[in-house]
């Protein structure tokens, strides 16, 4: 299983915003800043931005000190909502998911529980790590704000 460039660059982005606004009243960090901070190009990160916003994770404030916002408290933000944003839900196996055409054996399958099972553990684990605790270990590891 691998994660596309849209999560982890839509996790990327998140952090950016939260490490720039953190503190700061009223912050905004414009598109141009982010791209540039994490060597993304300005039209890749707006398709990024495009489901980042209509799924509420940020917003964008208008006028000449606008940009993007986080429109959620940090702590909420967890490296599952991201990932099955972009990628959706995590499921290692097509078998266990309901989907059309399941294997006629998951009925009896000794292994369709394994693999239901490290999926619920991918799955909680990255509902633990939250946008909060990259900040405060980003903080720690005393990387500057544009190393994510």
């Amino acid at each position: 299983m691998r994660l596309s460039t849209k999560t982890r660059y839509g996790l990327r982005i998140l952090l950016q915003i939260a490490l720039d606004c953190e503190g700061k009243r009223n912050a905004s960090v414009k598109g141009k800043t982010i791209a540039e901070k994490q060597d993304i190009s300005e039209a890749y990160l707006e398709q990024i931005m495009i489901p980042l916003k209509s799924e509420g994770f940020v917003k964008t404030v208008r006028g000449c000190h606008g940009g993007y916002v986080l429109n959620r408290e940090i702590e909420k933000v967890t490296v599952l909502d991201l990932i099955e944003l972009f990628e959706g839900r995590i499921q290692l196996v097509k078998c266990i998911g309901g989907e059309e055409g399941d294997c006629p054996r998951i009925e009896f399958c000794p292994t369709s529980h394994i693999w239901a099972k490290l999926s619920e553990d991918i799955r909680a684990l990255a509902g633990k790590v939250s946008l909060r605790s990259i900040v405060d270990e980003s903080k720690s590891m005393g990387n500057p704000e544009y190393i994510i």
